[in-house]
């Protein structure tokens, strides 16, 4: 498991900061407000990620190209989430009616949700 350390510092995760890396699974702090574009771009060895409450942004492409990820667990709404940040094979959980749900919906994501 790859997780972050640092005693709750880190804010940001830039743009391709862990392009292509092997990494098969992730835990993200609390304290990330930031996944920028094609932060985990074909990390191809990633099955599930839970995002973490305080990020209030999602770039483009953040887990496109993983292709064996199948969940990305998001139980809170973001203020802005780009395009494509997972490959179709994948499903979003999320809270039905929330932003994410209606995000999952236009751009035809499988979606699960909590109860």
């Amino acid at each position: 498991m790859y997780f972050f350390s640092g005693g709750g510092d880190l804010r940001v995760i830039g743009k391709q900061a862990f392009y292509f890396c092997g990494m098969d699974s992730l835990q993200l702090p609390d304290s990330l407000e930031v996944l920028d574009e094609s932060a985990f771009f074909k990390c191809c060895n990633l099955t599930s990620v839970v995002i973490p409450p305080n990020v209030r942004y999602l770039g483009k492409w953040i887990f496109h190209g993983c292709n064996r990820l199948q969940y990305l667990e998001i139980r809170h709404d973001p203020e802005f989430i780009g395009e494509w940040i997972i490959n179709k094979a994948a499903t979003i959980r999320c809270y039905k009616g929330s932003k994410v749900d209606r995000y999952c919906q236009q751009s035809g994501f499988k979606v699960e949700y909590f109860s």
